[in-house]
């Protein structure tokens, strides 16, 4: 099934060769039956129509050998005014590896004039639409990595595996570590992490496949301020070295947070062993006192008065809920602990 683009299928033709011209003619309208066909003989013919209609053309179809340009430079020319439009190089046998060469410098496909028919034709150029489509699908998903990468709000980076050089660097990594682009690129990320090539740093994947530092690792700021950082990497290939991906969490404010509140939990305790040991202690011989009062006071008067009853039952009543008290506050201080 043909791409959507080929239908009312607008071609330009640079060939010099009046029967080539002919013959490729007949090939293309044998299969796109709605065909719109310009054809140029020279370079110069070739450059107006492009200039002026580069947009429309969705597929160029060259021959190497023209009369007003060499060679080199007439492909260099033309992949610069058709720089968004497949090329579809139309070659004989002496021109075969400027055709390969052609392919590295961006060309869709390579044809042999004598093995060309209408099938070949229809195929190179259909198979010129599914790549160009590919390419655009790449572009796109090139473009949304690097919006990814530079958007991302935590400090990003891609390190070479082998050496910790920084090969690209985000926004958020040079907003927080105070070093501009030019001086993270002439950087290594030992740099900042003393210890990342060391093995006191250690990797473990989680749960999304994704590497993760095992302990909180120190990175250290342009201006000496030194951080704590939760280091996620994950391994890929950049530009065909080995690389790795690599985003750094700031986590020095939880660290503060969670070291004040075990100092807090450590005050409570604190509290909780005064409370049971220097508060119950008095309070214990306190209660003792009272119940020796109370015999001593049997042993010689036989007898306590109402008041004096009283008195003292109220008061060892008052000690025994000061216990109680002291009592619950230790025990929800342990359960705290838990």
């Amino acid at each position: 099934m043909l791409p959507k683009e080929n239908k009312g299928l607008k071609i330009l033709l640079i060939e010099d060769n009046p029967g080539d011209q002919v013959l490729v003619s007949d090939y293309l309208q044998e299969e796109f039956p709605r065909l719109n066909l310009d054809i140029a003989s020279k370079f110069s013919e070739a450059n107006k129509l492009l200039r002026a209609n580069e947009r429309q053309y969705k597929i160029i179809l060259l021959d190497l050998s023209l009369p007003d340009i060499d060679k080199d430079e007439l492909l260099k020319k033309i992949l610069i005014l058709a720089t968004n439009t497949p090329i579809i190089i139309l070659t004989g046998q002496d021109d075969i590896h400027v055709a390969i060469q052609a392919l590295t410098l961006g060309c869709t496909d390579y044809l042999l004039k004598d093995d060309l028919n209408s099938k070949r034709l229809r195929k190179s150029i259909t198979y010129a639409f599914e790549r160009k489509h590919i390419d655009k699908q790449l572009e796109l998903s090139v473009k949304r990595y690097q919006q990814l990468f530079h958007l991302n709000p935590q400090p990003t980076w891609v390190i070479n595996s082998e050496t910790g050089n920084f090969l690209e660097i985000n926004n958020s990594a040079i907003d927080k570590y105070g070093y501009s682009k030019t001086e993270f690129s002439n950087m290594k990320i030992q740099d900042i992490d003393e210890d990342y090539m060391n093995e006191k740093l250690k990797f473990h994947l989680n749960d999304g496949g994704v590497l993760k530092s095992e302990n909180l690792q120190q990175h250290k700021l342009k201006n000496g301020q030194k951080i704590q950082v939760k280091l996620y990497g994950n391994p890929i290939e950049y530009q065909g070295m080995e690389a790795m991906l690599l985003m750094a969490i700031d986590l020095t404010e939880t660290e503060s947070y969670i070291s004040q509140i075990e100092a807090q939990n450590q005050q409570l305790k604190d509290i909780a062993w005064e409370q049971s040991h220097l508060v119950r202690a008095p309070l214990t011989r306190m209660m003792g006192i009272i119940n020796r009062l109370e015999e001593k006071y049997l042993e010689h008067i036989g007898s306590i008065d109402e008041d004096c009853s009283f008195l003292l039952k109220n008061a060892l009543s008052s000690a025994h809920e000061i216990d109680d008290v002291i009592r619950s506050i230790v025990n929800r201080t342990s359960d705290r602990d838990k």
